[in-house]
Parts: C-alpha cells; sequence; structure tokens
C-alpha cells in the first residue's frame, strides 16, 4: 500500500504531516503480527509512504475497521500549568524532570571530567543512566514559556483521547487524508459527524511552531481548504504535524542570542527504523557541542556536518545491510530551518526560514574505506569551524562564507573562505594561539568532489610544487617563529615568513600577466633565499622550485585562467600535509597540539 501526502507549504510543515502520518500507520501496524517496515519517499509533489519490506515490495494496510485503540503517538508536555493528563498513561514529559535530567548529566559529566578520568565502570554506567532522553530539546523548546506554544499544541494532542469510542472510523479518517485529498470535502463530513458526538475538535489555532508558513494574509493549503480562518486548520491535520515533530525536528538554542533554531529534515528515501535510529544518535550528538560550538552560525554548519558524520556511522555499522547506503544525500535532502527571535521580553517570534542542503559530496563513498576517509575529512572541517571565534567579524564573516559553501555549494563560497582563513590562521600563529590547518591530503578529497577542472589543476606536478613553497614561506616559518618565542625551541626559524602572500596573490588574480608576475616575483625571491641560507649556514631545509614548475603553473592560467589557480594555491599552500608525509626536514606541521585536548 502507497499512502501519498501532498507538499502544500513547501515548508518543513508538509515533512511534519508525513512523518505524523507514518508514526501513526507504524503505530497502527504494530499491532498485527508479521507487519512490515515503512519507507518514506519524496515523490516530488507529495511524500509517499510505502508498506514494505527490506526489498521493497509493497504490501497491502489491513482494515482499520478493525484496529484497536492506542495511546497517543504525540506525546503531552506537562509542567505546573498543565499537570494532569488527558486520561491514564498518556504518553507524556515532563518539562521540570527533563530539565532537571539534563543538570544533573551535565554535572556529572563535569565532574568526571574536572578529574580527568573517564570514571569507573560503575561510575560511566550511572552516567548513561542518567543520560536525558534523545528528544530532551524539543520538550525544552516546547516547554519554554517565551514560546507561548504549549497551550495550543497541548490542546492539539490531547484531543487523541477523545477517540477511543469510534477510533476505527477515526483511523479511516486520518489515512483518507492521504488517499483521498482532492475530495478533502467529504473526508471532513465524515469527521464532523464523529467529532460532534465524541467532542473532538474540528479545527485548532494553527501553531507557527507547526506551520511556520501560516500567518496573516498567507494562502491557505488545499488539504486544510475546509479552515474558518487562515489562523486555524482542522484538528487531524494538525496533530499529525503535533506527531511527526517527533520524528525529525532538532531544535537548538543558540549560546550567543538565545534564540531557538529549529532543524527538520527533509526526507528523500529513509526507513522508518533507519530514521528512528539515526534521530537518537543525531540528537544526542548535537547537544553534547561544546556552548562556545553553538552560536546562531556555527548551529547551521555543524548540524549539516554532524548529520552527515552520524549518517556515515550508521552506515559503517550496517555494512551488510544494502537498504543502508553510504551516501546520506540519498536518505535526506537537508534541512528545513527556523529561527525563533526574543523580540520582547514575553514572547519569541519567527523571524526566518531557510533550507539547508546536505552537500553533494558522498557521490564516491562506496566502499568502508570511503567513509572512514569522510568521516576524518568531517573532523577536520568540524575541528577548523570550532577553531573560528564567531564573535569577532573576521570569523563571523568567514564562517558565513563556509555555511555558503556548505549548505548551498557553492565553490566561489569555499575559496572566499580559504583566501580569508589564510589570513585569520597567519594572525593566530603570530599571536601564539590555537589554530587549525586543513589537510592536503583531505583538502584534495574534498575539491575532487568539485569541477573536473580542479582534479587536473591539482594532479599536475607543477602546482604540486608552488602550493608546497607557499606554504613553506607562509605557516611553516610562522609555526616555527612561535616555537621559538615560546621557547619550545633553541634554535630560530631559517626562513623568513612571506605576509601577506595570500592577499597579494588574491588581489593580482583578476588580470592574468599581472597575477603570474606576482607568483614569479614570488617564486624567484623563495629560491634566492634558498640558495642565500645554504651559503650562510650549510643548510636548506625546504626544496626549490623547478622552473619546469613555473613551465606548467603558466600552462595552468592559460588554460583554465588565473583566478581558479590562485584559488587552489592559497587553498592548498595554506593547508598542511599530513604527518606521515612530513619529510624529515626539520619542519612540522602547525597543528602540534592534540585537538582533544581543546574539545572539552
Amino acid at each position: 500500500m502507497t499512502l501519498r501526502v501532498p507538499k502544500t507549504s513547501q515548508t518543513y510543515a508538509d515533512a511534519l504531516l508525513a512523518l505524523g502520518l507514518a508514526r501513526l500507520v507504524d503505530r497502527w501496524l504494530s499491532q498485527v503480527q508479521g507487519w512490515r517496515d515503512l519507507f518514506v519517499v519524496d515523490a516530488g509533489a507529495y511524500y509517499e509512504i510505502r508498506v514494505v519490506d527490506r526489498r521493497e515490495q509493497i504490501f497491502p494496510l489491513p482494515d482499520p475497521m478493525q484496529a484497536r485503540y492506542f495511546a497517543s503517538i504525540a506525546r503531552y508536555i506537562k509542567s505546573k500549568h498543565f499537570a494532569e493528563l488527558p486520561e491514564e498513561r498518556f504518553p507524556s514529559r515532563d518539562v521540570d524532570k527533563v530539565w532537571e535530567r539534563v543538570r544533573t548529566y551535565a554535572n556529572s559529566r563535569s565532574s568526571l571530567s574536572k578529574k580527568g578520568v573517564k570514571g569507573t565502570e560503575a561510575e560511566q554506567q550511572q552516567l548513561k543512566d542518567n543520560e536525558p532522553p534523545p528528544e530532551w530539546q524539543i520538550v525544552a523548546w516546547l516547554g519554554t514559556r517565551q514560546m507561548q506554544a504549549l497551550p495550543t499544541y497541548n490542546k492539539i494532542v490531547a484531543a487523541w483521547a477523545r477517540l477511543e469510542q469510534h477510533f476505527p472510523q477515526y483511523l479511516q479518517a486520518f489515512l483518507s487524508l492521504a488517499t483521498q485529498a482532492e475530495d478533502a470535502e467529504s473526508v471532513y463530513k465524515e469527521w464532523r459527524r464523529l467529532a460532534k458526538e465524541d467532542g473532538v475538535p474540528n479545527t485548532v489555532t494553527a501553531s507557527q511552531l507547526l506551520n511556520p508558513h501560516q500567518g496573516k494574509g498567507q494562502n491557505q493549503p488545499k488539504i486544510a481548504s475546509l479552515q474558518p480562518s487562515n489562523m486555524s486548520n482542522p484538528w487531524p491535520i494538525e496533530y499529525l504535524k503535533a506527531a511527526g515533530l517527533w520524528e525529525i525536528t532538532f531544535p537548538r538554542q543558540t549560546s550567543d542570542t538565545k534564540d531557538w533554531k529549529v532543524y527538520v529534515l527533509a526526507p528523500r528515501r529513509i526507513w522508518i527504523r533507519d530514521l528512528r535510529r539515526v534521530y537518537a544518535r543525531f540528537a544526542r550528538t548535537l547537544w553534547r557541542e561544546r556552548r562556545q560550538d553553538t552560536t546562531s552560525l556555527k548551529t547551521d554548519i555543524t548540524s549539516i556536518l554532524l548529520f552527515y558524520q552520524t549518517w556515515l556511522d550508521y552506515s559503517l555499522e550496517h555494512a551488510n545491510d544494502p537498504n543502508v547506503p553510504t551516501n546520506p544525500t540519498t536518505v535526506v535532502h537537508g534541512f528545513y530551518t527556523v529561527q525563533f527571535k526574543m523580540m520582547s521580553r514575553n514572547a519569541y517570534t519567527m523571524l526566518n526560514q531557510s533550507f539547508l542542503h546536505l552537500p553533494e559530496w558522498g557521490k564516491d563513498i562506496k566502499t568502508q574505506e570511503d567513509v572512514q576517509s569522510w568521516k576524518h575529512l568531517l573532523q577536520e572541517h568540524l575541528n577548523v569551524v570550532h577553531s573560528i571565534d564567531e564573535r569577532h567579524s573576521g570569523g563571523y564573516d568567514l564562517l558565513k562564507e563556509y555555511r555558503d559553501f556548505v549548505a548551498g555549494g557553492k565553490w566561489e563560497a569555499f575559496f572566499n573562505f580559504t583566501r580569508g582563513y589564510a589570513h585569520y590562521l597567519m594572525q593566530r600563529l603570530a599571536q601564539n594561539q590555537y589554530a587549525v590547518q586543513f589537510t592536503t591530503n583531505n583538502l584534495r578529497r574534498l575539491l575532487m568532489t568539485g569541477p573536473k577542472r580542479f582534479s587536473q589543476i591539482l594532479e599536475t606536478p607543477g602546482f604540486q610544487e608552488i602550493a608546497y613553497a607557499i606554504r613553506h614561506s607562509t605557516v611553516i616559518p610562522q609555526f616555527w617563529k612561535a616555537q621559538y618565542k615560546r621557547q619550545k625551541t633553541n634554535e630560530p626559524p631559517l626562513y623568513e615568513v612571506r605576509y601577506g602572500l595570500a592577499a597579494e596573490l588574491q588581489r593580482k588574480a583578476t588580470v592574468a600577466e599581472e597575477f603570474i608576475t606576482a607568483l614569479m616575483n614570488f617564486l624567484q625571491s623563495y629560491n634566492q633565499e634558498n640558495a642565500q641560507k645554504l651559503e650562510s649556514t650549510g643548510k636548506q631545509r625546504r626544496k626549490d622550485v623547478r622552473t619546469t614548475a613555473i613551465d606548467e603553473i603558466v600552462h595552468l592560467i592559460d588554460e583554465y585562467g588565473s583566478e581558479v589557480v590562485a584559488n587552489l594555491l592559497i587553498a592548498y599552500g595554506y593547508a598542511r600535509e599530513p604527518r606521515e608525509n612530513v619529510e624529515e626536514t626539520g619542519e612540522a606541521p602547525v597543528l602540534e597540539e592534540n585537538v582533544e585536548e581543546h574539545a572539552e
């Protein structure tokens, strides 16, 4: 059986409705022995919910008129103002108890961290037992008084308790939403008849948390065509959206602005079983992020990178299951995002809606070795992002460029980022501050997913030689200069630091002749300094650039243009060689510190 949920708003409300219906069908089918899995597919104008086995063989639904009543699939949120449940054993979460558990867990974790130990097995088990549920941030978000969401949300959810007397008929009506969407009038006619008898509301206030598109003057969704005004929707529609929250929603409160940013997965082709397993892992990963890494910009970036990483971990563990692809972009498109900001002391207001696409990096991720390599690459990018201070204008601008790249696939934004980060990196090193670099092997792996010309340039030996010269004229001597100042070495750096080289190359890159001249001047002075140091000290710790390399780079500029060559030279030149590839020349990569020491 295939159920179809039309996309009527082009916002996350559509995904909530589809996943709410999937949650309902999944719970109903759990009553049936030998029930199958559910497969959610984005079919363009609508979402499909297929009742299938893992080979995607479709099975018919049982007769809904034989269904037995079951508890609500959307949880009621208890607080001091909503202490009474709609019915005994109604599924619920208590806001105050959840926050108490969060604080207990945080204090326990902090205590173990301060001791500098991982704790005994018993302590670790206690820590695990105290861990809050994966969806606790949904409870915190809904339960935030200034969101003013709880009265409407709980009213929607509580009405479920009134369905028991005619439950099979109500279930049939829910299913009709996905089988008779074009005939909504007849579906709601039967619904109103039953609802009047059982005291179930026909319509409820359209909560902006469930309907980010809705407000005064907005066009009405076709499936909600019976609503009397644009501020209310049919109850069954709103209930399913409330249920869908618990499947694909990840609220995050920013540490710098105290905004709530809500991330809702947009499914592409995913099994409900896999979605739930990954949901729990991803939710835990998000709230384990350090507070300083949950700023407004970083939450957008890390949500994308951490989901990518979480899915790769999951696919690695299920490598023998052909239904678990390695590429996360085959299962989800990305995230719908909405920002809620405190515009007064008493209320949050929704400001921005946007969509963050998952980057199309994973098309070549096929083997377990590929998965491991991309996990390392993603961690490297997370380390770089975490190291940038968003509070300063330079850091903020860098993160904006990186977000445009990772969420929008804009290579121009990535090169804007790498050029700016080259300057940021040199500043940090000059001030003896912690600095993280991209590695050349991971940078190459990333660039290979871009336009074909990138790979053709990177594979040219002359390009590699000149990038090496840039590296050994900037970040490497700057590192040794900082080490000497900190008295970590008794020997001053052998070579001078070329400050402003990235900015100079970028400035000249718009005109090919000027760029070639600037590059030739740099390479001439580089080789000349090598010769002078060898003559005066008898030492040479970096290689000369051959004339054939110069010829090759000029040919690349003629073929691909000076700007793309300059962008790649700066990106590659300010990256570091992996430790295993560093030659025994007395030089070293910039990142000497252990990244884990900075992750606490």
